[in-house]
């Protein structure tokens, strides 16, 4: 796998239309590095890195799992930690959008996750 296969997959980690993002995002949330994301997805630098590439799953039931399935068929990786990223980063994606559309709201919605019961 070339370096420049590994760059692009860094570069698209910014962008929520990539699978990149969504496990860049998980990671983050799991305090995992690279050897921790690798370990738990099953997954070796070079098929991470290709993965990354991967356009994010799509939101509706059927489709996310048929292209969770795909992904993780084509690349070997563990299906349940790979669905797992990709929903944590669709997530986030969406606050992110709404917080830009309208950030009291996401706000509010935010202080009231983290409120102790």
């Amino acid at each position: 796998m070339t370096d420049a296969v590994h760059d692009l997959a860094r570069r698209a980690a910014a962008d929520p239309h990539y699978l990149a993002f969504a496990l860049a995002e998980y990671a983050a949330r799991e305090s995992l590095d690279e050897a921790g994301l690798l370990a738990v997805l099953g997954a070796t630098p070079e098929a991470l890195a290709s993965a990354r590439l991967c356009r994010t799953p799509r939101p509706d039931p059927d489709g996310f799992r048929v292209d969770i399935d795909r992904v993780a068929v084509k690349f070997a990786l563990n299906r349940d930690a790979l669905a797992k990223a990709a929903r944590h980063g669709l997530v986030v994606a969406e606050l992110r959008r709404a917080a830009a559309e309208s950030p009291a709201d996401v706000a509010a919605f935010l202080a009231a996750r983290d409120r102790a019961e």
